[in-house]
């Protein structure tokens, strides 16, 4: 942990500043730390107990003060799914989910701590403070009131603790503010409660309305709570958020309420400004503390916070940029500024219209309000607020609050805690590096721990400082004499006591003085005694004016001067009352003799110039002390070295090897001495002259150089090239390189003068070259000119080859040259050599591909390719340079990064090219693909010895060459540590997985910031999270003996942080041990099945014997520990009869009840399977027809499903639809009054009964009045089921102008009626049958609410589902008169004879419509009335059933010739069978295939409608004789069933069951697809649930939480009584409630088929199948276990949905209530209701009479008001 000191830059001031960097310590030897596994997301303190609690992941940790933990609560993994509503048994889809902690709260008043994580949807719990292992208390069953935190990790929550008083009594709360999730309760600050008070439960919102909780503003401004705290009645939340506009970018606001303000009414926000132009916008954290006495002088003298004094209290704010810049910074915002600011906006708001200095000021957040919203009354006496004043304000930008910088960082700083010490105020500052996954305690009571003023004040800490006189590194307040002058010395200063310097500064070590300089020093009392200590003596000493003085030891006592020095270092340390040391520093002692050490050959020199003061002794040259009264004699020397005596200027100073030669050289100075001397030349370059006698050494700097022609100059060129002052010549003879002299056989001749040999061409660079030429050629050879003008030219055949003359060389000259051999003109004959021409070709490449950021070696393969050299070649890929790696017959190169956006590119061209003139290239040889992607990775983390395998995982890794795990241990900005860098290659690879080690890093890394990365060619990405942890540390074994059976438990700590069980290896001896578990502090292994041997440093077997010594080896990854020695035991041999004996007998046991069990369970499968195999034998044998009947079907429903555009399906208007809901299965039907709107009221009391009806219209509204109307109504025994039905529906449509009051009044009854239930034990009985008039108020509420959600979603599945079923049923017979069909789904319905029919297509034409035909499918079997439906349906297909001409109003006339003849299905020509008469159909009139039929109306004329009315009237006569038949007579239906009771027939039974079945199925089948897109469309709660549905589902549920005996089954009956069996089973049955379509009784019996199959699924009981079962329960037998789980998925799905709340639901009933009311015949329903309260008048009378309510708003005078003015008459009032 790296800790440093600033000061800061704004104020006059130290402002300390310490930062922590996640898991390192500030002082490694005093840091106290606990380590979690998993992150910590909170830290709390109990100020009582000290006690420290932790919220971590998945764990609460309870620690002591010195953080050990003293217990700790499991928290998670849950099970758990985002989208579930707890309790989570009740949830699908779940899985283990990690518990964030997201709210930790000590509540010390009752000694527990509030706990909420993101698990099942942010419910709170409370646990002991004292033990955390106990819960006080915890429910996940009262719905979503109680969710507090958020699901979402990225959501912060924060809070703070509180009080609310109401009715007199205080109550604990917490205040809690919240970010926006999208699976979130909405409410953005909320007060919960902490205890069950009347309606209320633990963990509730106490407020339930207020701007700052509204659903639709809270995801818009995205808000980001950082910190909430209260102060002086005041609770504050600091947060960033948007200001709503399009634009995201965040802002940072304080927000402000009175603590005793349980509505919000005072709620005002202010913009915090940080930094220039408000850089720092972004809030990260924040602490508010008094800012201490120095820290607060600042801030005052700098004129920008007002007056700041020490015990104000001041926001210390941590912040950084939104534009997500790696830089943040402190600013401060003293608490009182805030405050005035908040008075005075909302002063504005209350008196001046929101303008301050006639500027507006004040704005309402989340609001879109733009008209005036302030006031210009004065107000001022409200300072929190009230209902009628304008909330919540806040400040417009121009009046934030702004606060310059006072510490920058380039990083994002995170956390800040402000404390004060010594009037200055320290800020502990946490940056974001990484998860925090180690608690430490920041060492400020570690200052002991130093044990010197030096180790003490480096620290900087600003809590520490040396105590001088007591020679400690304390606290201020634990030195007693800290207050005298430098008594306390601080450690930020880094001051200690230190000697300054000495009197006189060195010594001779053989001489004495006293004097030593200590300024600084403190007051030193007359008690106090100094002495100072030597190594090997002590003396007391004296202190004036701030000197001490103190003798030194005797020479003799001094150590003795070490070789290569002059002097000797001894320190001199001053203490104080015996040990306390004040200051210590060395003091030099010289010794002159030791000087000449340094420089042996000039010992006159050295010894007068050292800083010494020594003198040379002339006489017996030695060097002495400085002595006046040697200096009179006459003979010593202390001047400058210029006098001493020496000798220099050798001549000559080139000397050559070989040739004697004479030295010369000069001595001066000579004339003191009297001494003879020889002079003598060494063998190396430096000689020296010495006395001959003496033997003593006389200063000499006789430098001379030996140099040796030959060599380096081998050649003649070379010789001649050399510098003139060696001399040297080109010895002919010799044919070598030798000093001029050396060459004595020239004697004829000037040396000088000789002429070199020929010159030689030896090699040629390089030996083949392209024929274009262009290429650099190095020419090396001998002789070859001494000067770069010596070369005339170069030339090719006769073709100038540029002879590049800078890179000339004796004997060696690169050219430029085209093709062809090589002659060079030289001053001499001209030489020439030869080289070899070629062509390269490149013909392939590989590796073929690449990743885009480049990196991959690719290796280019072709002939001729080692043409010129490697300097001469460049490659390019498609324009990416490829920098050449190795050149040869195949060529290697690097590539570079691939720029362009096209990703994977072309395949593009591989081109080399060779010097300036030669390209050859491999076309479309290459290709860019996308970087690899690394998607995850583990472990994440690594001990720092390193050798852990990393599984990396992602894609796109074949196409890497090169993988490499880097981890780079870099220094911090404090540090002048040198950043190191660590690598390890990858083991394996494939294109999804990478396999490393981990690197081994520097134990002196692990407090220093190391990064992971992972290297894949020139890709880089780093590897977060990757940690490096100290190595673990070991236990010495405390069990030294070990058998067989052992299992060895290793202890220590901090094995499970990068390590695991599965991983670790330990090793006795030669053999391995199985390490079974791994803990943080334990091992434990299993012991091997051999015995083990001992092993010697060369792992070779010692001799086998039990009393050798065994180390324990374990091995983390590359760290080896041997953790103790063992020895290894022989248990006694045990009797192996004993296992046997025992387990022989359970076996058997056991083998027995398993073949019991499995028999009987074989024999129940077996009656299952059986069953099933028959059903599924029987759906197999009607397959290929129902894929045939499916095809069929699905293309004739093709045009019908193109018409079922939204405008197409003939969806009724709201009204009609309310009607035929309401009031059509009424007696009267279609004509009861509210269908038809028609009152009999006479006109001259129409204006009196409208008034009288809306009177009691208001009192329908009186909730007094209604429930005693409608108690007083269901108490009547003559008020009967229908009775209740149809008042209810005139209920709803009366009231339906406030939906708002009649969901309420239906909430109402609900609850006594749930209550009246639950008390007699049959709760499940509830919402089963409409026998309360509250039963039929709720199927109407639903009927309301879900209309739209029919229009928008399931109104389409169901009228395909309708639509098909039709269709289906009219492909095949259908008897007119029993209302039997051939192809049903009922088997009731299912028409028992195989009739024989033909399809028919008919050519219609309509009269009076012009020519165009219309083809109509017929059957011949049909009766004219069917034909005539069909006809009209496939006419008027684009118009609704109630627009269309109905079967009785059209003829049908066939036109065989020349003449026509009308249709009808009973005329004269009928047949008759005995006394039956048939229906005419077409076959009996012999209508054709294509035969031409018009259509007609029937002519409304007097005349006509008579003549109609005669032949209406025969055929009515002829319908209504029973003896009429259309396919199957009655009679032979009777025969039929009375045959199936006997014996004979038994066999035709059988086969006509099957035939029915067989019919079933493939009807069924036919029809599966549509009747499972009409279930997903109603039961699928991923799509849009109508929020009724969720609110009423929660109501269920709330409810069914406060009564014991209600269980999830009974709940489950209640959802299905109230949506599905009330709602859609009536919808199902009858789709002409929501279409404009005409239902037939064959239509009818499927429909009910597949309504009480959605009934079935819906039901919690199991159906158990038999050969007895109905027909229709064994269709969807298979079926019925699919929607069943549908069902559960769907109640489930409900519930983990964001709640509806009673605003939203009001909000959504009002649009309702406003789009539609106007159409309903609301004066009608009122008027009906009234007959109601007129037929029961004395009883609602009497029921008001007895209701104090009712009599305190004279309900009873009101409603005989109302009688008298509808009645008519007069009455006593």
């Amino acid at each position: 942990m790296a800790s440093w000191v600033q000061a800061a830059p704004l104020l006059p001031l130290l402002l300390l500043f310490c930062l922590s960097a996640a898991g390192g310590p500030l002082q490694e030897e005093a840091v106290l730390d606990f380590p979690s596994k998993t992150p910590i997301n909170n830290v709390v303190q109990d100020p009582r107990s000290g006690r420290v609690y932790l919220g971590a992941v998945n764990t609460i940790y309870q620690l002591d003060a010195a953080l050990r933990e003293e217990a700790r609560a499991e928290t998670g993994p849950r099970e758990d799914a985002r989208t579930c509503t707890p309790p989570v048994s009740a949830c699908q889809d779940t899985k283990p989910t990690p518990n964030v902690n997201k709210l930790l709260l000590v509540h010390p008043a009752n000694g527990s701590l509030v706990v909420c994580g993101s698990r099942y949807r942010g419910i709170c719990s409370l646990l002991n403070l004292t033990n955390v292992e106990q819960q006080l208390y915890y429910s996940d069953s009262k719905g979503e009131r109680t969710y507090v935190a958020s699901i979402e990790d990225g959501v912060a929550v924060v809070g703070v603790m509180s009080t609310y008083v109401k009715d007199g009594n205080t109550f604990n709360v917490f205040l809690v503010g919240k970010g926006y999730g999208s699976l979130d309760s909405s409410k953005l600050i909320s007060t919960r409660i902490l205890q069950d008070y009347r309606d209320w439960v633990v963990f509730e919102s106490i407020v339930e309305a207020s701007t700052v909780q509204a659903t639709p503003f809270v995801p818009k401004y995205l808000h980001d709570f950082r910190h909430a705290f209260k102060e002086e009645g005041f609770v504050y939340f600091l947060f960033s958020r948007t200001m709503g506009s399009t634009d995201n970018k965040n802002f940072t606001f304080v927000s402000r309420l009175c603590e005793d303000d349980p509505h919000y009414y005072s709620y005002t926000e202010l913009q915090l400004n940080c930094g220039p132009g408000n850089r720092y916008n972004k809030v990260q954290a924040a602490y508010v503390a008094s800012p201490g006495k120095e820290l607060a002088q600042g801030m005052t003298e700098s004129g920008q916070y007002g007056q700041v004094l020490p015990w104000h209290k001041v926001l210390f704010m941590v912040a950084s940029p939104y534009d997500d810049s790696a830089d943040s910074a402190l600013c401060m915002y003293p608490l009182k500024a805030i405050n005035e600011r908040l008075v005075d906006l909302i002063s504005a708001c209350y008196s001046d219209s929101g303008k301050i200095a006639g500027t507006p000021a004040v704005d309402i957040p989340y609001s879109s309000k733009t008209d005036e919203f302030c006031t210009s009354h004065t107000l001022n006496n409200f300072k929190c607020g009230a209902d009628f004043l304008p909330a919540p304000l806040a400040s417009k930008p121009e009046f934030a609050l702004q606060a310059e910088v006072a510490i920058t960082r380039t990083e994002i700083l995170t956390a800040v805690a402000i404390a004060v010490e010594n009037d200055h105020t320290i800020a502990f500052l946490g940056n974001s590096l990484g998860e925090v996954y180690k608690i430490t305690k920041v060492p400020v009571q570690a200052c002991h721990l130093k044990t010197d003023c030096q180790s003490c004040v480096s620290t900087r800490d600003p809590y520490c400082g040396w105590c001088v006189l007591e020679g400690r590194c304390t606290r201020r307040s634990s030195c007693r004499r800290a207050e005298e002058k430098n008594g306390w010395l601080w450690s930020p200063k880094q001051q200690c006591v230190k000697i300054v310097s000495f009197h006189p500064p060195n010594l001779s070590c053989k001489k004495t003085q006293r004097v030593i300089n200590v300024p600084s020093l403190p007051s030193v009392g007359q008690a106090d005694r100094l002495h100072c200590v030597f190594p090997s003596y002590m003396s007391d000493a004296t202190m004036s004016s701030g000197q001490v003085t103190c003798a030194l030891p005797n020479p003799v006592s001094l150590p003795s001067t070490p070789e290569h020095q002059d002097f000797v270092a001894v320190p001199i340390k001053i203490f104080v009352n015996e040990s306390v040391e004040l200051a210590t520093r060395e003091f030099k002692f010289y010794n002159c003799s030791a000087t000449v050490r340094k420089a042996e050959n000039t010992p006159c020199m050295s010894c007068v110039a050292s800083p010494w003061g020594c003198q040379w002794n002339t006489q017996d040259h030695t060097c002495q002390d400085m002595d006046d009264t040697v200096l009179a004699f006459g003979w010593n020397i202390n001047l400058k070295g210029a006098k001493c005596p020496q000798f220099e200027n050798p001549d000559p100073v080139l000397i050559p090897v070989g040739f004697k030669t004479t030295i010369s050289f000069e001595g001066i100075n000579l004339d003191l001495y009297q001494f003879s001397f020889d002079k003598s030349q060494e063998t190396n370059v430096l000689f020296y002259v010495k006395d001959k006698e003496t033997g003593k050494k006389i200063d000499s700097t006789l430098n001379v150089t030996l140099y040796n022609c030959s060599m380096g100059r081998e050649d003649c060129s070379l010789c001649k090239n050399a510098d003139p002052k060696y001399s040297c010549v080109w010895c002919a003879k010799r044919r070598s390189c030798v000093y001029e002299k050396l060459c004595i056989d020239q004697a004829t001749e000037d040396p000088q003068d000789t002429e070199c040999p020929d010159p030689q061409i030896t090699d040629i660079i390089p030996r083949y070259g392209p024929m274009k030429g262009g290429i650099s050629v190095t020419i090396k050879g001998s002789n070859l000119g001494i000067h770069k003008e010596d070369i005339k030219a170069i030339s090719v055949v006769g073709v100038p080859c540029i002879h590049q003359e800078d890179k000339y060389a004796v004997s060696t000259r690169p050219a430029k040259w085209p093709p062809i051999p090589f002659i060079v003109h030289y001053f001499r004959p001209s030489v020439f050599s030869y080289m070899i021409l070629q062509d390269p070709i490149a013909s392939s490449v590989h590796p073929d591909k690449g990743s885009k950021a480049g990196g991959m070696v690719i290796t280019i393969s072709g002939s001729n390719l080692d043409t010129a050299t490697r300097e001469d070649i460049t490659v390019t890929v498609g324009g990416v340079v490829c920098t050449v790696e190795t050149f040869g017959a195949d060529i290697t190169c690097r590539m570079g990064e691939y720029r362009a956006d096209k990703v994977p590119s072309d395949l593009l061209m591989v081109t080399i090219k060779y010097g300036n003139n030669t390209t050859t290239a491999v076309p479309t040889a290459f290709q860019f693909c996308e970087n690899p992607t690394i998607l995850n990775h583990h472990p994440k983390g690594s001990f720092v010895c390193g050798g852990r395998t990393i599984v990396v995982t992602g894609s796109g890794f074949d196409l890497i060459q090169n993988a490499v795990m880097r981890v780079q241990a870099s220094a911090d900005e404090w540090s002048d540590m040198t950043p190191t860098e660590y690598l390890q290659e990858a083991l394996n690879k494939n294109d999804t997985v990478l396999q490393f080690l981990s690197p081994a890093v520097s134990r002196s890394y692990e407090t220093q910031v190391i990064r992971t990365f992972i290297q894949l060619d020139n890709w880089v990405r780093e590897l977060k999270p990757f940690d490096y942890h100290p190595n673990p540390a070991f236990n010495p074994l405390t069990k030294k003996i070990i058998t067989e059976t052992s299992i060895i438990i290793v202890t220590g700590r901090g094995f499970s942080k990068a390590m695991t069980a599965k991983e670790a290896q330990a090793f006795v001896g030669d053999i391995p041990y199985f390490v079974n578990t791994l803990q943080d502090d334990k091992l434990f292994l299993d012991p091997p099945s051999s015995q083990p041997r001992a092993l010697s440093k060369r792992h070779r077997r010692r001799r086998d014997t039990s009393s050798d010594p065994l180390d324990l080896l374990i091995k983390f990854g590359n760290g080896e520990w041997v953790v103790g020695s063992v020895h290894y035991e022989r248990k006694n041999e045990v009797s192996l009869l004993i296992i046997p004996a025992v387990i022989v007998p359970m076996l058997l046991i056991i083998l027995i009840s398993v073949y019991c069990y499995r028999r009987k369970s074989q024999q129940a499968e077996r009656e299952y399977e059986k069953v099933k195999h028959q059903l599924e034998n029987l759906e197999e044998s009607v397959r290929d027809r129902c894929k045939k009947e499916f095809t069929d079907l699905m293309i004739e429903m093709e045009d019908h499903t193109n018409d079922l555009s939204e405008g197409r399906i003939p969806f009724l208007d709201y009204k009609t639809y309310t009607d035929r809901v309401f009031f059509l299965p009424s007696k009267d039907g279609a004509n009861d009054v509210m269908i038809t709107g028609k009152l009999d009221i006479p006109e001259a009391r129409k204006a009196i009964v409208a008034q009288a009806l809306n009177q009691f219209s208001n009192l329908l509204n009186s909730k007094t009045f209604l429930i005693n109307f409608i108690k007083t109504l269901e108490g009547r025994p003559d008020f009967n089921a229908r009775a209740k039905v149809y008042f209810a529906s005139l209920l709803t449509v009366a009231l339906h102008g406030k939906l708002e009051y009649y969901t309420d009044i239906m909430r109402t009854l609900l609850l006594e009626l749930m209550g009246n239930y639950v008390d007699s034990k049959n709760p499940k009985l509830m919402l089963r049958r409409s026998e309360t008039v509250v039963e039929r108020m709720l199927c109407n509420w639903m009927s309301i609410c879900l209309y739209q959600f029919l229009k928008d979603s399931a109104g389409e599945p169901l009228y395909k589902l309708f639509r098909a079923i039709k269709h289906q049923i009219e492909k095949g017979p259908v008897d007119a008169r029993v209302k039997k069909a051939k192809y049903t789904l009922n088997d009731t319905g299912l028409l028992g004879d195989d009739v024989e029919y033909c399809v028919l297509t008919l050519q219609v034409l309509v009269h009076g419509e012009g020519p165009d035909v219309t083809p109509v499918k017929v059957l011949n079997c049909d009766t004219v009335s069917q034909v005539k439906e069909k006809i009209i349906e496939a006419v008027y297909r684009n118009l609704p059933y109630s627009q269309r001409p109905k079967v009785d109003s059209v003829t049908l006339e066939w036109r065989p010739g020349s003449t026509g003849q009308i249709l009808s299905d009973l005329d004269l020509t009928s047949q008759k069978e005995g006394r039956w008469r048939r229906i005419n159909t077409l076959a009996h009139y012999n209508v054709r295939d294509n035969a031409t039929l018009v259509l007609s109306q029937v002519l409304h004329t007097q005349q006509n409608y008579d003549q109609n009315q005669d032949s209406q009237e025969e055929r009515n006569s002829f319908l209504d004789d029973d003896k009429v038949f259309h396919l199957v007579r009655p009679d032979e239906l009777d025969e039929m069933k009375s045959k199936r009771g006997s014996m004979k027939d038994k066999s035709m039974t059988k086969a006509i069951t099957e035939i029915y079945l067989t019919r079933l199925l493939s009807v069924k089948g036919t029809l599966q697809q549509f009747v499972d897109d009409f279930f997903h469309s109603v039961l699928c709660s991923g799509a849009v649930v109508p929020p009724a549905v969720k609110y009423f589902f929660d109501f269920l549920d709330e409810q069914a939480l406060k009564h014991e005996n209600v269980d999830e089954e009974t709940i489950h009956i209640w959802k299905t009584n109230s949506l599905p069996l009330r709602f859609w089973v009536n919808i199902m049955k009858n789709p002409h409630f929501i279409f404009d379509v005409h239902v037939t009784e064959v239509v009818d019996a499927s429909l009910s088929v597949i309504a009480q199959t959605f009934m079935d699924a819906c039901t919690k009981s199991e159906h158990k199948l038999s050969r007895d079962s109905p027909s229709n329960k064994l269709l969807y037998a298979k079926e019925i276990s699919t929607y069943k789980k549908m069902v559960d998925d769907y109640y489930k799905g409900i519930r983990q949905m964001v709640s509806v709340s009673d605003q939203d639901m009001n909000t959504h009933l009002a649009e309702v209530s406003r789009t539609h009311t106007d159409k309903l015949n609301i004066q009608v329903a009122l008027y009906q209701l009234y007959q109601y309260a007129s037929k029961y008048y004395d009883g609602i009378i009497q029921s008001l009479d007895e209701d104090p309510a009712a009599q305190s708003k004279q309900l009873t005078l009101r409603l005989q008001q109302i009688a008298a003015a509808l009645e008519n008459k007069v009455t006593d009032l």
